[in-house]
């Protein structure tokens, strides 16, 4: 089995819904829509269920991505910086190492 047979092979499996589900709208022009159904057909879901998946996935990295930033500021007021040429040498060195 390929690797893309085995993401659609999981992507078919039935999902539990564990709470009720609102309907609502999203506009779209229809290059983006056509896509949406396109990768809906592939998966063998309803394009409905792919664009929930992608909002779910979507809100969830943005939530990460705050919750990161927060603990930056927060660790930024607490004075927990460190030096940029600090920082620069370590990558350099990191990218040196890759290089190699």
């Amino acid at each position: 089995m390929s690797d893309r047979s085995a993401i659609v092979e999981v992507l078919r499996e039935p999902r539990r819904i564990d709470m009720p589900l609102k309907a609502t709208s999203v506009r779209l022009d229809d290059e983006t829509l056509t896509r949406v159904g396109q990768m809906a057909d592939a998966m063998d879901r309803p394009r409905a269920w792919l664009m929930a998946e992608a909002i779910k996935q979507y809100v969830a990295r943005e939530e990460w991505f705050i919750r990161e930033v927060e603990k930056g500021v927060k660790a930024a007021d607490e004075g927990r910086l460190i030096d940029h040429a600090d920082i620069k040498a370590k990558w350099e060195a990191k990218r040196a190492a890759q290089m190699d």
